[in-house]
């Protein structure tokens, strides 16, 4: 009985020294000494009030979904947020609609325009409002493209002013060249009488090449134009004779042909020649001769005879100011630009949309 009230008197000093070393609150310090006078277990009951703010505090973060609902309406502001899209409700299309504007509804109606840059599709755009109807009617060339069904012609014209931005050229070479083909382009009559012909003889289409037996170009231009009259039967092929002052054998190669068809068979040695660019010699000439079954003697003397023809299709084509092999026309336009067969599908399209 004796032990308890000196534990309690220990207690007590012990806090009162506390308290006054600045260790324990004064709070802490009155609440302990109303603790002891009610038994000593009050204490621990006293701290636990201070520890009660915790759940309070934790509440606080059960707030976010307010922070984030402001999202959409900052997106709504910028505009330039993904944001918004669910918040509209349905007029995602709307964004989407900008960078697809070029070319898309119709703009530039049958012109293959999908690869083309914006900087291409806004040049394509121009020079289509620039140049007039190639029909001559009173609207431009991108009205007639939308209104005017009655000019096929403007179809081809679009697409071979887009095919120049689709293969890099600037405008202002997009510009100059279409206008040399549809606005000053002029049409020359040439003489084509007696000339080697292929396809049928009443097509309206005639598809004339100044060509030179030992002219690599020429060699690879044979493939295409035979593509050409596979595909149109509407045209044909007229051979005319251009040896350049360059290939010194040039003009024999060409009698050597004429001569041959002189027996019907000029387009294949036409092919012989082609065939062995490069290491055909004067016993060659002969020696294609007896393979296609042609009277050898009568060949050679037409050999001669026709050095006087291939020199008038020389100056035929001298007169139209060439400038080199292969040169094509079609019917009577020359034919611009590089040598291909979208090039020349193009003209001739032209041509029959006439």
């Amino acid at each position: 009985m004796m032990n308890r009230p000196k534990q309690r008197m220990s207690l007590r000093s012990l806090l009162t020294s506390l308290a006054a070393l600045g260790l324990l609150s004064t709070q802490l310090f009155s609440s302990a000494q109303a603790g002891q006078g009610q038994g000593g277990a009050a204490p621990p009951a006293a701290v636990a009030p201070k520890a009660a703010p915790p759940p309070a505090a934790a509440a606080k973060p059960a707030q976010p979904p307010r922070a984030a609902a402001p999202a959409p309406t900052a997106g709504a502001k910028t505009g330039t947020a993904a944001a918004p899209a669910p918040a509209v409700g349905g007029k995602p299309g709307a964004a989407a609609a900008a960078p697809a504007k070029p070319g898309a509804d119709g703009e530039f109606p049958g012109l293959a325009t999908d690869g083309m840059m914006a900087s291409e599709k806004d040049g394509l755009r121009r020079l289509l409002q620039k140049f007039q109807s190639p029909c001559g009617k009173p609207h431009s060339l991108l009205t007639s493209l939308r209104t005017d069904p009655g000019c096929p012609l403007s179809l081809v014209a679009g697409r071979w002013m887009a095919k120049l931005f689709s293969d890099g050229f600037l405008e202002s070479e997009v510009e100059e060249r279409y206008s040399k083909r549809f606005v000053s382009s002029k049409c020359v009559q040439i003489d084509i009488s007696g000339a080697s012909t292929l396809g049928d003889p009443s097509a309206p289409i005639a598809l004339i090449e100044f060509s030179d037996f030992e002219c690599p170009h020429c060699r690879m231009a044979e493939p295409i134009v035979k593509q050409v009259l596979k595909e149109f039967k509407n045209v044909k092929w007229v051979f005319m004779n251009f040896p350049l002052q360059m290939h010194a054998n040039a003009p024999t190669l060409a009698a050597a042909a004429l001569a041959a068809g002189k027996q019907g068979k000029f387009w294949p040695y036409h092919d012989r020649l082609f065939e062995n660019q490069g290491t055909v010699r004067q016993a060659d000439l002969i020696l294609y001769a007896q393979e296609l079954g042609l009277d050898v003697l009568r060949f050679q003397a037409d050999l001669e005879a026709s050095r006087s023809r291939v020199a008038r299709e020389r100056s035929i084509g001298d007169k139209l100011d060439l400038g080199g092999t292969p040169t094509f026309f079609v019917n009577c336009r020359k034919v611009e630009g590089p040598l291909s067969l979208d090039n020349l599908r193009s003209y001739i399209e032209a041509e029959a949309a006439k």
